[in-house]
């Protein structure tokens, strides 16, 4: 039976991106979801899962989900570099990172280190706009939004999970955004990021299970909201001068 599992949904919660994993069981219906505690040990470290899911966090929850994840280290490079599929949506992602510096709170402290980038919070500077890019794999744009007080920057060779065409990177000098390692999947975007992409969701069920025809679920209502939605990201219009790309 196919395992998803969502980490420490008590904290990792916000900007509705849970949708993500609701969502994904409605095209899914046999898979098993696994909700794991803090406190709980993640069933990806014995057991068999096929996709591993974080949400969103607060800051402290972020420290709270490295120290959790942290002893793990060695099994979550070898899930990845074995191809079990993963999800971290928003700064979920920068917790595998090396670093999180906060100069407002006062904490510089060491990620999980999974990859090699650091992220700066900058609680006063919160970015906010649409993103649209694209992902190999997937023939339409991926849109999305973000909403964020950090920027990720680290080595260039990590490959990003798309490139933005409108909108920023991982920080505003770059167009590559988040982290894709073979199954492994890292975006700032929130959304939730597979219900506002369903040629994306599409993809990611068909990697799932790739004997399988995929079934979308509510497939013409995901359509048609993502084209109304494309249409409005492809006109000029609707952006501003601040979502964009600085040298």
């Amino acid at each position: 039976m196919l395992t998803i599992e969502m980490l420490y949904p008590e904290i990792a919660n916000l900007h509705g991106d849970n949708a993500n994993i609701g969502y994904l069981a409605r095209c899914l219906p046999d898979a098993r979801v696994v909700r794991t505690g803090l406190n709980e040990t993640p069933e990806f470290v014995s057991g068999k899962v096929d996709l591993v899911y974080l949400g969103p966090l607060t800051e402290k929850g972020q420290i709270r989900a490295i120290a959790r994840l942290t002893p793990y280290k060695s099994r979550i490079e070898e899930l990845i570099h074995s191809g079990t599929h993963f999800l971290f949506t928003h700064n979920a992602m920068e917790c595998l990172g090396s670093r999180i510096v906060n100069t407002e709170m006062n904490y510089d402290l060491p990620g999980v280190g999974v990859f090699d980038f650091s992220s700066e919070v900058r609680m006063f500077e919160r970015y906010t706009g649409k993103v649209m890019g694209s992902f190999d794999g997937v023939s339409q744009p991926i849109v999305g939004y973000k909403s964020q007080f950090s920027m990720v920057s680290g080595s260039p060779e990590i490959p990003g999970f798309m490139t933005t065409t409108r909108g920023i990177g991982r920080n505003p000098t770059t167009r590559v955004e988040g982290v894709r390692v073979n199954n492994f999947i890292g975006t700032s975007l929130i959304g939730p990021v597979l219900v506002m992409n369903p040629h994306l969701a599409e993809w990611l069920v068909s990697s799932l299970v790739p004997t399988r025809k995929s079934e979308l679920a509510l497939k013409d209502f995901a359509l048609a909201a993502y084209d109304a939605r494309l249409r409005e990201f492809q006109d000029d219009r609707t952006w501003s001068s601040f979502e964009r790309v600085t040298r």
